[in-house]
């Protein structure tokens, strides 16, 4: 583009430039047409403009430096120009250069000044503003051309929009984009050409907002991607906007479901060169009710307090601690009101109104940084504890083994005591204490399959059935709180429901228990538990209603999520998930009603299977009444002992040794239908012990373990059934059947 048609003799041009683009090819075009002139060039700037300058007017064909040595052009420091001689001197200076400039046979000057200087000096905009105005004269007395050099990323909007007023003749310089206006030229009226300048100036002033939120953001992004922690996030985020704008204290305060911390203090925020007074102010604020985050933050973006408007203590406190302007701007994400922050400044240039969308950009920003942050904490800690129960799931594959040797004798006696006890009170207790021993056994089995998880193998079950099972088996628990807090627990049970439930009579009594626990703890004063079960719609409905505590509707849309708990340290928060994953694994539903201080009501609905006859009076239709003679092996005494005991209830003649030498002593010298043999014994493996039996003689021979681990198919060449403890006299009776049969 060609600018030099633009430029006249006495006349100044204020040329706006930016810090993207400083126009030097503007610059060199004022040069060219100053040369072309007979005029002598001065630039007074502060910057190294070689390089570019240079470049410019190598396309315009003139060299730099022969401008220089031939003292056509001379560059001069704008500080010195300005700020060392004092303002008030350049007028003479201007002056002083034109005089001699003409003794030297040139027609006048044509100088560029940079005003940036005035931007580190401790000139205010009035000073500038009364300097332009006498430059005017200056034109008129002598023959000066001139380009006044405007950085609007540097002076801003309002202060160029004054000074182009006085001086209506300016260049706007971005890029690509120009645009040119000279007095006289009649395109435009003078109200109509400061609407254009206007309308440039606040064009660019967006733009250099959003480059500096984007900067800043980004900055900020990469200072909080690494910390561990929110306190972490705020303190550094607060610590990096108090440095880069004019803020000299700061804090950030995080709300509990977008309502004000009932205590807050200076140890309990993250701040910035804050003490005591300036928060008490603040939360005296928020407590007067004059403020309410959830409504002011749903209208306003910021609110700023200045020193000069506030009354009372709030004015008192901002004086002593020289704040002569604050702001609270609110750290949201979407509608919900995660915190705020507060800042003030003491400077008095520095205007929060002007900053305050540029905050409002970098709140929101954190805002969402903090909830990403939670997101990845919690889905961190759900990995974290999915490793731990991984790691549980291998760990117990070592124990396992020796947690069902105390079952097995434990289940064993119990199933035989059940035949020997004709007292109905205390067969009801030994049957209850029977379902929690298999329980265990069950719960062992699942927390072995963690790692490796199996297809579920389903059964019908009396729903209500286990629902007094439940009752009895947290009884204890109710009865001894009823007891020691003197408080009156009633349960009642209306169970109408017939027919059967496909699930798991383990998990489904698991689900009955959490319940019932839960609707305990939320009765510390006492109150009614009501169970009732009844069928619609080919549905199995289960209802269990407390008269506790209640909870809000926060705390019930969120009770099914896993590790959320309200028990603090008295709750893991997997409970209800877990409650949760069974019903629906059985193809079930749950839901929740509740109100505060009222109580909660579960409702359960399950699938109906059969019509309600019962499964355990089904007689074994092909029970074998043979009696067999068996050697138990097994180097833990008590199961041994237990297991032969189970076979002797069966009808069978059985035997137990607690070491392998022995075991083929009795095969060598006795003969067996049968061998129950453990697999982890001191000598050697329970395989490695079949191979030596069956090397003597042809025998079956079960396998007895708490834990099947990794055993190969080399293992099971000489076992011929697999019985995994702790087992049931059924089983027991099953597997005898199959192998002394066969």
């Amino acid at each position: 583009m060609d600018y030099k048609k633009y430029f006249k003799n006495g006349v100044r041009y204020n040329l706006i430039n930016t810090d993207d683009d400083y126009a030097y090819d503007i610059i060199a075009s004022f040069i060219s047409w100053g040369i072309e002139n007979n005029k002598k060039c001065f630039y007074v700037v502060d910057r190294d403009v070689a390089n570019s300058l240079d470049f410019y007017l190598r396309q315009l064909n003139i060299d730099l430096l022969n401008l220089i040595a031939q003292n056509d052009l001379v560059i001069l420091s704008s500080k010195d120009f300005y700020i060392h001689e004092n303002i008030d001197c350049t007028y003479d200076t201007i002056a002083h250069f034109t005089k001699i400039a003409i003794e030297d046979g040139y027609d006048g000057i044509a100088i560029i000044s940079d005003r940036e200087a005035y931007c580190h000096s401790d000139y205010d905009e009035q000073i500038l503003y009364n300097y332009e105005k006498q430059l005017s004269c200056i034109f008129e007395k002598y023959p000066v051309s001139a380009i006044s050099c405007y950085n609007i990323d540097k002076f801003g909007v309002d202060a160029l929009f004054a000074i182009t007023h006085l001086n209506p003749n300016f260049i706007y310089k971005n890029n690509d984009e120009v645009y040119v206006h000279l007095e006289g030229d009649n395109l435009f009226t003078k109200k109509e050409t400061l609407g254009i300048i206007q309308e440039f100036l606040k064009k660019r002033e967006k733009i250099i907002r959003e480059n500096k939120v984007y900067k800043f953001i980004s900055k900020l992004s990469g200072e909080l991607s690494y910390k561990k922690d929110e306190g972490e996030i705020l303190e550094t985020a607060i610590d990096i906007i108090c440095n880069s704008i004019s803020a000299n204290r700061g804090f950030v305060v995080l709300f509990n479901n977008n309502e004000v911390p009932y205590d807050i203090n200076s140890n309990s925020i993250i701040s910035y060169n804050i003490n005591e007074d300036i928060v008490k102010v603040y939360k005296e604020h928020f407590d007067s009710d004059r403020v309410n985050p959830k409504i002011t933050f749903s209208k306003l973006n910021s609110f700023v307090y200045r020193a000069n408007d506030s009354q009372g203590e709030l004015r008192e406190i901002m004086e002593k601690n020289n704040i002569l302007s604050c702001i609270t701007i609110p750290i949201k994400f979407n509608d919900e009101v995660l915190g705020c922050m507060w800042l003030s400044t003491q400077d008095k240039y520095f205007s929060f109104e002007d900053s305050a969308d540029f905050l409002y950009m970098v709140c929101q920003t954190i805002g969402k940084m903090i909830v990403e942050f939670r997101r990845y904490k919690k889905i961190q800690d759900s990995l974290l504890q999915a490793r731990k129960m991984q790691a549980l799931g291998e760990l117990t594959g070592g124990i396992a083994h020796e947690f069902n040797n105390i079952l097995t004798p434990i289940i064993g006696y119990i199933q035989i005591l059940k035949n020997n006890i004709d007292n109905p009170i205390l067969n009801r207790y030994i049957e209850l204490i029977e379902e929690s021993a298999k329980d265990g056994s069950k719960i062992v089995k699942r927390i072995q399959e963690f790692s490796k998880p199996k297809r579920k193998e389903k059964e019908l079950c009396d729903i209500n059935r286990i629902i007094i099972q439940s009752v009895e088996i947290t009884k204890p628990k109710w009865t001894y709180e009823s007891q020691i807090s003197k408080k009156n627990i009633d349960v009642k049970l209306d169970l109408k429901a017939k027919g059967y439930v496909e699930g798991t009579a383990t998990e489904l009594r698991e689900v009955f228990v959490n319940l019932i626990s839960n609707a305990i703890d939320a009765m510390p004063n006492g109150g009614i538990l009501k169970i009732v079960s009844y069928n619609k719609n080919g549905k199995i409905v289960i209802k269990i209603r407390d008269t506790g505590i209640g909870m809000t509707d926060d705390v019930r849309e969120k009770i099914f999520e896993p590790f959320f708990t309200t028990k603090n340290e008295r709750g893991n928060g997997l409970g209800l998930s877990i409650v949760y994953s069974i019903i629906k694994d059985i193809d079930g539903y749950i839901d929740v009603t509740s109100q505060p201080n009222i109580g909660t009501e579960f409702e359960i609905k399950l699938p109906q299977k059969g019509c309600g006859f019962d499964l355990e009076n089904i007689s074994h239709m092909t029970e074998n009444k043979v009696s067999y003679d068996i050697l138990v092996i097994d180097d833990q005494k008590p199961v041994a002992e237990a297991v032969a005991e189970m076979l002797k209830a069966l009808g069978h003649n059985a035997e137990f040794v607690v070491d392998d030498k022995k075991a083929l002593d009795c095969i060598l010298n006795k003969e067996y239908h049968a061998v129950m043999c453990d697999l982890a014994m001191p000598n050697c493996t329970g395989a490695e012990l079949a191979g030596r039996i069956k090397s003597l003689k042809s025998i079956p021979i079960i396998l007895m373990t708490g834990w099947l681990g990794n055993l190969n198919e080399s293992d099971r060449e000489f076992i011929d059934e697999i019985i995994q403890k702790p087992f049931a006299v059924e089983e027991l009776r099953e597997i005898i059947n199959k192998v002394c049969i066969n």
